[in-house]
């Protein structure tokens, strides 16, 4: 509606401006033409009385000649005849009311035409037209009042205004009805419309029946609508199948690390077993008092428990499950990993050491994942160590600042895994995050596990950083948001 108003107004508004300038350019012209039309009657009178009064006053006196002047001006209704002389003669009624340093000492061979104001500020249009009377010069004067011109103009004026308001009334009632159904009515529609685009709705095409740039539009837009929801569906799959994949590589990965780690776990569950099988056979062998008995219980006992612990904490770590992201205490997450990989690590002959945190380091996190990441970095740091290094993990809390374009500063939890290792070469390091980029043997692994672990930061609103030297180890630090806001579950 408001482009309706705008197009209405600027419409009005070249019209009032055309019908001023014609109306201003009418009143001049018909003024000019009703003047000249004044003047040339003057004329045609002046010259018709000229030879008259000029023949009654050589035959029969100036009082026949100037008798004859008044019955002529009797007979006209506006414009007055006079007799006048055009020297200084010093009698009122015959002196011309014209100034007479316009006239001059002209005996007024040819008509003359002037215009002169009264006291009282009337305005007379007056003639003067010699006559030869003898020697004394004298001319008919032949005024007239320009009231009758301005009448006339202002009759004009007001005739134009009347014209101009039925034709802007005209035109505005035309131009509101004609604009609401042609641009104002399709208009809102197709806001309407792109409102609802805007909302994320792409249903209900519009259609406009006027056939023409506004339905061309609205032709478009049900068309990007329609591309839209077909781009918007492709990208939904596509979304699902690269979210399945990742899921599929994770899992994968923790499968593979699983394996990994089957070597140490058959040797942590060897020694509970030979103490199971050991009691199990006293017992058999009925040769233990009843109080040793109970004892052997006891101890095939806690050992089944221990063996159970360490095959559900592998069962636990392989199994996948949906995103999840809750409030979890970061350093349980160190204890447990480090549950997991001490098997690993005592194979290996490495030395595996937690950094105690003095306080709570509670983060939004999905609980798994973290654990995931983090059992990768240290995998890698204990394959990386020779027999009788170390490797240290911990958590902290940190203010560092980003490494995003904002380069904002902020508190952050900092997972840090530190071996003392052979270190990863300088041509590595840039893409160590890359796929299938790995520093190990053939057969020993893909590539692929700190690609998945960055992903997996990187969700988190975190990032990964690295400090490595050959022959003196690598430090890993994974960085994750404080996350001050109450904890929301993501699937």
């Amino acid at each position: 509606m408001k482009l309706t108003f705008k197009l209405v107004f600027a419409l009005i508004a070249l019209i009032v401006l055309i019908l001023v300038v014609d109306a201003y350019l009418s009143v001049r012209r018909e003024s000019a033409f009703l003047r000249e039309e004044l003047q040339r009657k003057a004329y045609r009178i002046g010259s018709a009385m000229k030879e008259l009064v000029a023949d009654a006053w050589r035959r029969q006196g100036p009082d026949v000649a100037l008798a004859l002047i008044q019955a002529a001006n009797e007979r006209e209704r506006l414009l007055m005849i006079r007799w006048v002389w055009l020297d200084d003669s010093g009698i009122e009624t015959f002196r011309p009311h014209a100034p007479t340093d316009q006239l001059g000492q002209s005996t007024l061979s040819e008509p003359v035409t002037l215009q002169y104001r009264t006291r009282d500020g009337r305005q007379f249009l007056v003639t003067y037209v010699g006559v030869n009377v003898g020697q004394r010069p004298g001319a008919l004067e032949l005024s007239e009042p320009l009231s009758v011109t301005d009448d006339f103009v202002w009759t004009s004026i007001y005739r134009k205004i009347a014209l101009t308001a039925i034709v802007v009334l005209s035109t505005i009632g035309a131009t509101l009805l004609l604009g609401i159904w042609l641009v104002g009515w399709p208009l809102k529609r197709l806001i309407d419309k792109a409102r609802r685009v805007s909302t994320g709705d792409l249903s209900e095409p519009i259609e406009l029946r006027s056939r023409d740039e506004l339905s061309e539009l609205a032709d478009t837009l049900n068309q990007m609508c329609q591309s839209l929801s077909e781009s918007e569906q492709k990208i939904r799959h596509e979304a699902d199948a690269r979210i399945a994949t990742i899921e599929q590589l994770r899992h994968s990965d923790r499968l593979r690390t699983v394996g990994q780690l089957a070597s140490g776990v058959a040797h942590e569950l060897g020694t509970p077993l030979n103490v199971v099988t050991g009691r199990a056979s006293l017992i058999s062998s009925g040769r233990l008092a009843p109080d040793a008995i109970v004892e052997s219980a006891q101890i095939i006992k806690s050992q089944a428990e221990r063996m159970a612990d360490i095959i559900r904490q592998l069962l636990d770590f392989s199994r996948s499950g949906k995103t999840r992201r809750v409030p979890v205490d970061l350093q349980m997450i160190v204890r447990e990993t480090s549950k997991i990989l001490n098997p690993l690590s005592r194979k290996h002959g490495v030395e595996l050491i937690i950094n105690e945190a003095t306080e709570p380091m509670s983060a939004c996190v999905d609980p798994g994942q973290i654990q995931q990441v983090l059992t990768n970095l240290v995998m890698n740091a204990i394959q990386a160590t020779p027999a009788g290094g170390r490797v240290t993990m911990g958590v902290s809390r940190e203010h560092i600042q980003s490494p995003s374009k904002d380069t904002t500063v902020r508190d952050d939890y900092c997972l840090s895994v530190e071996d003392t290792g052979h270190g990863i070469p300088d041509e590595i390091l840039n893409r160590l995050f890359e796929p299938f980029v790995t520093t190990k043997d053939v057969g020993q692994g893909t590539g692929l596990g700190l690609s998945i672990a960055y992903g997996i930061v990187q969700e988190h609103g975190g990032w990964i950083d690295v400090k490595s030297k050959l022959g003196h180890g690598s430090h890993f630090r994974v960085y994750l948001p404080e996350g001050k806001q109450p904890c929301q579950d993501e699937s």
